[in-house]
Protein backbone atom coordinates (compact mmCIF):
# COMPACT_ATOMS: atom_id res chain seq x y z
CA UNK A 1 0.00 0.00 0.00
CA UNK A 2 1.78 3.23 -1.12
CA UNK A 3 0.32 6.89 -1.02
CA UNK A 4 -0.75 7.30 -4.79
CA UNK A 5 -2.95 3.56 -4.52
CA UNK A 6 -4.38 6.14 -1.20
CA UNK A 7 -5.26 8.76 -3.85
CA UNK A 8 -6.59 7.06 -6.30
CA UNK A 9 -8.82 5.60 -3.80
CA UNK A 10 -10.07 9.19 -2.22
CA UNK A 11 -10.46 10.51 -5.65
CA UNK A 12 -12.38 7.48 -6.82
CA UNK A 13 -14.37 7.47 -3.58
CA UNK A 14 -14.86 11.43 -4.17
CA UNK A 15 -16.45 10.99 -7.61
CA UNK A 16 -18.27 7.15 -7.51
CA UNK A 17 -17.21 6.90 -11.22
CA UNK A 18 -14.00 5.00 -12.45
CA UNK A 19 -14.20 7.10 -15.66
CA UNK A 20 -14.73 10.47 -14.34
CA UNK A 21 -11.87 9.64 -11.73
CA UNK A 22 -9.38 8.81 -14.65
CA UNK A 23 -10.03 11.44 -16.45
CA UNK A 24 -9.35 13.84 -13.41
CA UNK A 25 -6.12 11.55 -12.37
CA UNK A 26 -4.88 11.63 -16.24
CA UNK A 27 -4.54 7.87 -16.07
CA UNK A 28 -6.28 4.49 -18.27
CA UNK A 29 -9.15 3.53 -16.43
CA UNK A 30 -8.43 -0.01 -16.58
CA UNK A 31 -4.83 1.56 -14.73
CA UNK A 32 -6.98 2.82 -12.51
CA UNK A 33 -9.26 -0.11 -11.75
CA UNK A 34 -6.46 -2.28 -11.06
CA UNK A 35 -4.98 -0.07 -8.77
CA UNK A 36 -7.79 -0.06 -6.66
CA UNK A 37 -8.70 -4.11 -6.71
CA UNK A 38 -5.15 -4.31 -5.45
CA UNK A 39 -5.97 -2.32 -2.64
CA UNK A 40 -8.53 -4.17 -2.03
CA UNK A 41 -6.48 -7.10 -1.69
CA UNK A 42 -4.05 -5.92 0.24
CA UNK A 43 -6.90 -4.86 2.89
CA UNK A 44 -8.45 -8.21 2.59
CA UNK A 45 -12.02 -6.31 2.44
CA UNK A 46 -14.20 -4.89 -0.57
CA UNK A 47 -14.09 -1.02 -0.40
CA UNK A 48 -16.92 -0.09 -2.93
CA UNK A 49 -20.38 -1.68 -4.12
CA UNK A 50 -20.51 -2.37 -7.74
CA UNK A 51 -23.54 -2.32 -10.32
CA UNK A 52 -22.34 -2.44 -13.70
CA UNK A 53 -20.83 0.70 -14.33
CA UNK A 54 -22.06 2.50 -11.26
CA UNK A 55 -19.73 2.02 -8.01
CA UNK A 56 -20.21 3.54 -4.50
CA UNK A 57 -18.34 3.54 -0.72
CA UNK A 58 -19.37 0.36 1.30
CA UNK A 59 -19.57 0.53 4.83
CA UNK A 60 -15.88 -0.45 4.88
CA UNK A 61 -14.99 1.73 2.11
CA UNK A 62 -16.20 4.93 4.36
CA UNK A 63 -14.96 3.84 7.74
CA UNK A 64 -10.71 3.44 5.29
CA UNK A 65 -11.64 7.17 3.46
CA UNK A 66 -11.96 8.91 6.61
CA UNK A 67 -8.76 7.54 8.19
CA UNK A 68 -7.49 8.31 4.44
CA UNK A 69 -8.38 11.74 4.35
CA UNK A 70 -6.55 12.23 7.61
CA UNK A 71 -3.87 11.10 6.30
CA UNK A 72 -3.48 13.49 3.57
CA UNK A 73 -4.58 16.53 6.36
CA UNK A 74 -1.39 15.50 8.17
CA UNK A 75 0.51 15.46 5.29
CA UNK A 76 -0.77 18.92 4.07
CA UNK A 77 -0.12 20.04 7.73
CA UNK A 78 3.06 18.75 7.71
CA UNK A 79 4.40 20.32 5.01
CA UNK A 80 3.03 23.53 5.54
CA UNK A 81 5.21 23.12 9.04
CA UNK A 82 8.15 22.62 6.75
CA UNK A 83 7.90 25.22 4.84
CA UNK A 84 6.60 27.85 7.72
CA UNK A 85 10.48 26.42 9.71
CA UNK A 86 12.23 26.96 6.74
CA UNK A 87 10.90 30.55 6.05
CA UNK A 88 9.16 29.45 2.94
CA UNK A 89 5.62 29.45 4.58
CA UNK A 90 3.02 30.67 2.04
CA UNK A 91 -0.64 31.42 2.96
CA UNK A 92 -2.76 28.93 0.65
CA UNK A 93 -6.46 28.61 -0.12
CA UNK A 94 -8.19 25.75 -1.64
CA UNK A 95 -11.47 27.05 -3.40
CA UNK A 96 -13.94 25.74 -5.44
CA UNK A 97 -17.41 27.03 -7.90
CA UNK A 98 -19.52 26.88 -10.50
CA UNK A 99 -19.34 28.36 -14.04
CA UNK A 100 -18.97 32.17 -13.42
CA UNK A 101 -17.29 33.53 -16.61
CA UNK A 102 -16.02 36.81 -14.09
CA UNK A 103 -14.80 34.85 -11.38
CA UNK A 104 -11.02 34.60 -12.34
CA UNK A 105 -10.57 38.31 -12.95
CA UNK A 106 -12.46 38.71 -9.56
CA UNK A 107 -9.70 36.19 -7.91
CA UNK A 108 -6.92 37.74 -9.85
CA UNK A 109 -7.57 41.03 -8.63
CA UNK A 110 -7.47 40.12 -4.76
CA UNK A 111 -4.16 38.42 -5.40
CA UNK A 112 -3.05 41.42 -6.77
CA UNK A 113 -3.95 43.15 -3.48
CA UNK A 114 -2.65 40.18 -1.58
CA UNK A 115 0.44 38.49 -3.37
CA UNK A 116 1.71 36.21 -0.53
CA UNK A 117 -2.42 33.97 -1.01
CA UNK A 118 -1.29 31.14 -3.33
CA UNK A 119 -4.51 29.30 -4.49
CA UNK A 120 -5.85 25.89 -5.64
CA UNK A 121 -9.06 25.76 -7.40
CA UNK A 122 -11.72 23.65 -8.65
CA UNK A 123 -14.30 23.81 -10.99
CA UNK A 124 -16.88 22.04 -10.67
CA UNK A 125 -20.51 21.18 -10.29
CA UNK A 126 -22.56 20.78 -6.71
CA UNK A 127 -22.36 17.00 -6.06
CA UNK A 128 -17.97 17.39 -6.73
CA UNK A 129 -17.89 20.73 -4.78
CA UNK A 130 -19.85 18.70 -1.96
CA UNK A 131 -17.65 16.20 -1.62
CA UNK A 132 -14.88 18.18 -1.75
CA UNK A 133 -15.48 20.28 1.15
CA UNK A 134 -16.93 17.04 3.18
CA UNK A 135 -13.43 15.64 2.29
CA UNK A 136 -11.58 18.96 3.86
CA UNK A 137 -9.60 19.01 0.36
CA UNK A 138 -10.89 22.91 -0.19
CA UNK A 139 -11.69 25.30 2.04
CA UNK A 140 -14.47 27.02 0.87
CA UNK A 141 -16.62 27.03 -2.68
CA UNK A 142 -19.21 29.15 -4.49
CA UNK A 143 -22.04 27.51 -5.59
CA UNK A 144 -26.13 27.04 -5.88
CA UNK A 145 -27.45 26.31 -3.82
CA UNK A 146 -25.65 26.43 -0.47
CA UNK A 147 -23.77 23.09 0.83
CA UNK A 148 -25.85 21.36 3.02
CA UNK A 149 -23.77 19.89 5.67
CA UNK A 150 -23.34 19.94 9.49
CA UNK A 151 -19.84 20.75 9.67
CA UNK A 152 -20.63 23.77 6.80
CA UNK A 153 -21.89 27.17 7.28
CA UNK A 154 -22.89 29.25 4.27
CA UNK A 155 -24.05 32.72 3.59
CA UNK A 156 -25.95 34.11 0.29
CA UNK A 157 -24.31 36.28 -1.80
CA UNK A 158 -27.03 36.97 -4.48
CA UNK A 159 -30.13 35.64 -6.20
CA UNK A 160 -29.79 36.06 -10.28
CA UNK A 161 -32.61 35.95 -12.87
CA UNK A 162 -32.18 32.66 -14.82
CA UNK A 163 -33.17 33.95 -19.07
CA UNK A 164 -34.21 32.08 -21.50
CA UNK A 165 -31.53 32.22 -24.69
CA UNK A 166 -32.23 32.18 -28.29
CA UNK A 167 -31.11 32.27 -31.91
CA UNK A 168 -31.53 35.28 -34.12
CA UNK A 169 -34.43 34.53 -36.47
CA UNK A 170 -36.04 32.32 -33.28
CA UNK A 171 -39.81 32.40 -33.51
CA UNK A 172 -39.34 34.10 -29.87
CA UNK A 173 -36.61 36.82 -30.54
CA UNK A 174 -37.86 39.77 -30.21
CA UNK A 175 -40.35 38.85 -27.21
CA UNK A 176 -37.91 40.07 -24.69
CA UNK A 177 -40.42 37.48 -22.35
CA UNK A 178 -42.39 34.67 -22.56
CA UNK A 179 -43.79 32.27 -20.10
CA UNK A 180 -42.30 29.05 -19.91
CA UNK A 181 -45.45 27.07 -20.98
CA UNK A 182 -44.62 28.59 -24.02
CA UNK A 183 -41.60 26.60 -24.55
CA UNK A 184 -42.70 22.57 -23.80
CA UNK A 185 -41.87 21.79 -27.36
CA UNK A 186 -38.79 23.56 -27.85
CA UNK A 187 -35.42 21.25 -28.29
CA UNK A 188 -33.13 22.36 -25.82
CA UNK A 189 -29.59 22.49 -24.86
CA UNK A 190 -28.80 21.76 -21.18
CA UNK A 191 -25.87 20.92 -18.91
CA UNK A 192 -25.56 16.98 -17.71
CA UNK A 193 -27.54 15.70 -14.60
CA UNK A 194 -25.65 16.79 -11.93
CA UNK A 195 -25.23 20.24 -12.45
CA UNK A 196 -26.91 22.62 -10.14
CA UNK A 197 -28.40 24.65 -12.43
CA UNK A 198 -30.21 21.81 -15.09
CA UNK A 199 -31.45 20.69 -11.53
CA UNK A 200 -33.13 23.88 -11.28
CA UNK A 201 -34.14 24.07 -14.99
CA UNK A 202 -36.01 20.51 -14.86
CA UNK A 203 -38.13 21.64 -12.08
CA UNK A 204 -38.88 25.32 -13.45
CA UNK A 205 -40.14 23.09 -16.55
CA UNK A 206 -42.31 20.85 -14.12
CA UNK A 207 -44.05 23.85 -12.76
CA UNK A 208 -44.65 24.95 -15.99
CA UNK A 209 -46.56 21.55 -16.69
CA UNK A 210 -43.79 19.83 -19.23
CA UNK A 211 -40.60 17.86 -19.20
CA UNK A 212 -37.68 19.82 -21.75
CA UNK A 213 -36.97 18.14 -24.60
CA UNK A 214 -33.37 18.09 -24.12
CA UNK A 215 -31.32 17.40 -27.18
CA UNK A 216 -28.07 18.21 -26.13
CA UNK A 217 -26.39 17.99 -22.94
CA UNK A 218 -22.88 19.31 -22.37
CA UNK A 219 -20.58 19.24 -19.40
CA UNK A 220 -19.06 23.32 -20.58
CA UNK A 221 -21.60 26.14 -20.24
CA UNK A 222 -19.94 28.23 -22.96
CA UNK A 223 -20.67 25.64 -24.91
CA UNK A 224 -24.13 26.12 -24.57
CA UNK A 225 -23.81 29.47 -26.65
CA UNK A 226 -22.29 28.07 -29.52
CA UNK A 227 -24.93 25.45 -29.91
CA UNK A 228 -27.72 27.89 -29.62
CA UNK A 229 -25.86 30.46 -31.70
CA UNK A 230 -25.81 26.94 -34.68
CA UNK A 231 -29.65 26.51 -34.21
CA UNK A 232 -29.24 23.37 -32.54
CA UNK A 233 -32.00 24.60 -29.35
CA UNK A 234 -32.48 26.93 -26.64
CA UNK A 235 -30.92 27.04 -23.22
CA UNK A 236 -31.73 28.26 -19.90
CA UNK A 237 -28.77 31.29 -19.20
CA UNK A 238 -28.17 33.08 -15.89
CA UNK A 239 -28.45 36.19 -15.83
CA UNK A 240 -24.53 36.78 -14.55
CA UNK A 241 -23.20 34.21 -17.97
CA UNK A 242 -24.09 37.28 -20.24
CA UNK A 243 -23.77 35.48 -22.79
CA UNK A 244 -25.91 37.52 -25.24
CA UNK A 245 -24.19 40.37 -24.55
CA UNK A 246 -20.78 39.29 -26.30
CA UNK A 247 -22.78 37.29 -28.96
CA UNK A 248 -24.93 39.53 -31.41
CA UNK A 249 -26.22 36.22 -33.19
CA UNK A 250 -28.16 35.43 -29.69
CA UNK A 251 -30.75 37.10 -27.72
CA UNK A 252 -31.87 36.29 -24.09
CA UNK A 253 -35.43 36.68 -23.00
CA UNK A 254 -37.00 36.88 -19.47
CA UNK A 255 -39.05 34.36 -18.15
CA UNK A 256 -42.63 35.75 -16.60
CA UNK A 257 -43.93 32.59 -15.52
CA UNK A 258 -42.93 30.76 -13.16
CA UNK A 259 -40.41 33.24 -11.69
CA UNK A 260 -37.01 31.74 -12.31
CA UNK A 261 -34.32 31.89 -10.46
CA UNK A 262 -31.36 30.82 -8.49
CA UNK A 263 -29.45 31.36 -4.94
CA UNK A 264 -24.87 31.65 -5.45
CA UNK A 265 -24.31 30.77 -1.93
CA UNK A 266 -20.39 30.66 -0.55
CA UNK A 267 -20.22 27.82 1.86
CA UNK A 268 -17.06 27.35 3.94
CA UNK A 269 -15.56 24.57 6.51
CA UNK A 270 -15.84 25.26 10.01
CA UNK A 271 -12.89 25.00 11.64
CA UNK A 272 -11.43 26.06 14.99
CA UNK A 273 -8.67 28.15 13.74
CA UNK A 274 -8.47 29.68 10.06
CA UNK A 275 -6.04 31.27 8.55
CA UNK A 276 -5.94 35.15 8.42
CA UNK A 277 -5.93 35.08 4.19
CA UNK A 278 -9.10 33.04 4.19
CA UNK A 279 -10.58 36.01 6.49
CA UNK A 280 -9.74 38.16 3.98
CA UNK A 281 -11.07 36.07 1.47
CA UNK A 282 -14.12 35.04 2.83
CA UNK A 283 -15.18 38.68 3.57
CA UNK A 284 -13.75 39.87 -0.17
CA UNK A 285 -15.82 37.60 -2.17
CA UNK A 286 -19.19 38.29 0.15
CA UNK A 287 -18.75 42.45 -0.40
CA UNK A 288 -17.65 41.75 -3.63
CA UNK A 289 -21.37 39.77 -4.05
CA UNK A 290 -23.45 42.22 -2.09
CA UNK A 291 -21.73 45.35 -4.35
CA UNK A 292 -22.70 43.49 -7.53
CA UNK A 293 -26.01 42.72 -6.24
CA UNK A 294 -26.85 45.88 -5.18
CA UNK A 295 -25.59 47.72 -8.60
CA UNK A 296 -27.23 44.98 -11.06
CA UNK A 297 -24.68 46.08 -13.55
CA UNK A 298 -24.68 44.99 -17.06
CA UNK A 299 -22.60 41.69 -17.85
CA UNK A 300 -20.37 43.97 -20.40
CA UNK A 301 -19.83 46.36 -16.99
CA UNK A 302 -18.72 43.72 -14.77
CA UNK A 303 -15.12 44.74 -15.06
CA UNK A 304 -15.48 48.26 -13.51
CA UNK A 305 -17.23 46.31 -10.58
CA UNK A 306 -14.15 44.00 -10.36
CA UNK A 307 -11.45 46.63 -10.14
CA UNK A 308 -13.28 48.52 -7.68
CA UNK A 309 -12.01 45.30 -5.46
Amino acid sequence: MDLLQLKYFQTVARREHITQAARELNIAQPSLSQTIARLEEDLGVSLFYRHGRNIRLNESGKAFLEHVDRVFMELEKGKEEARKLAGKHQEVLSIAAIHLPFLPQVIANFVTKQPGVHFRFHQGCYPSMKKLLEAREIDLCISAPPIDLPSVSSTVLLTEEIRLLVPKGHRLAGRGQVKLAELANEPFISLKAGFGLRESTDEFCQRAGFAPNIVFEVEEPRLMQTLVRSGVGIAFIPELFGLNEIDPETESLTIMDPECTRTLALSWLNRTEQSPAFERFRLFIINYFHHLQHQKPKPRNLSKVIHSY
